[in-house]
């Protein structure tokens, strides 16, 4: 029983380092994961924890796994798309790990919430002392603090804080008052992070993901008025503190809705920029010649290079389409997106069973299940920019949530 109490400790040391380790860069990130993998497989040779791999959701991403080593195989680009796809399986593992702990190990929960709260302040003190004091920034009109060059802030934390609202309603009771206090700077001071990273998607996102924190949290309207004039007055706050993001957010936003196409101040009206409009034609003529399992994963931008793409537009090639389900399409045609699809209306038919039991009666909200919700719907938000789906933090920080809305969902049988 030691032995099996301290690789519990271990399982959740491994994961509690995992927010930090995606600041700190993906070999960092990796090496965790492998160590979570490593541990939870322990406890599984064990005989311990193995019935989470006998549940449909963890069937569900078996099958969806081996379809997208099959797709890799079946490629023009067996080696690059199969070394991409071999460890996939690490993600669901990582899902059952966190999943596990949260049923099982009650310090996960503290554990988290403080390894979590120590790597948001330093992630915003150092951005808040290269925005005022070292003036280091990569671009002028891009704050992105420990990210560097690699210009994440903004969706880091769009996607972090709400888990750090979770963890931290599961050891609300628990925390000193100043703890409230702690809380309440993190979310402002992350917010105008968001803004001042420049990231106009994850700006966009995070009022998204606001507007239904409210409706799912069944927020009042007296509280929802006090919310949005708070919101928007840090918005302006941090547009009149830094200029360059009002340049960058509103300014060349207009620029590119709004495209000028002669001297005559004649325009069109573009939903996305030039670019990214491009990517979106090419990932839709790369599913129409392999609509049924795609070019396999991460091809896309071996696939872009040939000539009959060319006519799309200048901006025709990259590295990936820049939105989810383009990208879907593409890489793994309708045999893939249909596994993605299907997880999507799984998720909305239980965030509709949510809203009903949340307006039908006046029991106490479930506020972590609500966040969960609000997360997966922003991660998942089909009409926006995103990264890549297969990198390697972008599939970190989509593991997260569901393990714990599977955690969730598990004890309140919705």
């Amino acid at each position: 029983m030691i032995l099996y109490s301290k690789t519990h400790k271990a399982l959740s040391l491994f994961i509690c380092f995992i927010p930090a380790a995606l600041v700190a860069g993906a070999a960092v990130m990796e090496f965790f994961i492998a160590l979570t993998c490593f541990t939870f497989l322990f406890l599984n040779f064990k005989k311990i924890g193995l019935n989470y791999y006998y549940t449909k959701i963890a069937k569900f991403f078996l099958v969806f796994y081996l379809f997208l080593v099959f797709g890799s195989i079946i490629s023009e680009y067996v080696v690059h798309s199969i070394k991409n796809t071999a460890f996939y399986f690490r993600y669901g593992i990582l899902i059952l790990s966190i999943w596990y702990l949260l049923d099982h190990y009650k310090k996960f929960k503290s554990l988290f919430f403080y390894f979590i709260s120590f790597t948001l302040l330093v992630v915003i003190i150092y951005s808040f002392l290269q925005i005022f004091i070292l003036h280091n920034a990569v671009q002028a009109d891009r704050i992105s603090g420990l990210f560097g060059a690699e210009l994440i802030q903004g969706s880091y934390l769009l996607r972090i804080i709400p888990i750090f609202i979770i963890f931290y309603f599961y050891n609300r009771d628990d925390l000193d008052k100043n703890f409230r206090i702690f809380f309440f700077f993190t979310l402002a001071s992350a917010y105008i992070l968001i803004i001042f990273s420049g990231e106009r998607a994850s700006i966009f996102l995070m009022f998204v993901g606001i507007f239904l924190a409210m409706f799912f949290l069944r927020i009042s309207l007296a509280k929802i008025f006090l919310l949005i004039l708070l919101i928007f007055s840090i918005f302006i706050l941090t547009i009149k503190l830094y200029p360059m993001a009002q340049a960058r957010i509103i300014d060349s936003t207009y620029n590119q809705i709004f495209e000028k196409t002669d001297s005559s101040n004649n325009f069109k009206i573009n939903l996305f920029s030039e670019g990214h409009q491009n990517h979106f034609k090419t990932a839709i003529l790369i599913f129409k010649q392999n609509y049924l399992t795609g070019v396999g994963v991460r091809n896309f931008r071996l696939e872009c290079r040939k000539n009959i793409y060319d006519d799309v537009g200048r901006y025709h090639c990259t590295t990936h389409p820049h939105n989810t389900y383009m990208q879907l399409l593409s890489e793994t045609g309708l045999v893939g997106f249909s596994f993605f699809i299907s997880f999507i209306i799984f998720i909305l038919i239980k965030i509709l069973k949510f809203l009903k039991i949340t307006y039908s009666n006046k029991k106490k909200i479930n506020v972590p299940l609500g966040v969960s919700f609000v997360i997966i719907c922003i991660n998942f938000f089909p009409f926006i920019t995103t990264g890549s789906f297969f990198n390697n933090c972008m599939s970190t920080l989509y593991s997260i949530p569901v393990a714990i809305l599977l955690h969730e969902l598990s004890l309140k049988k919705i």
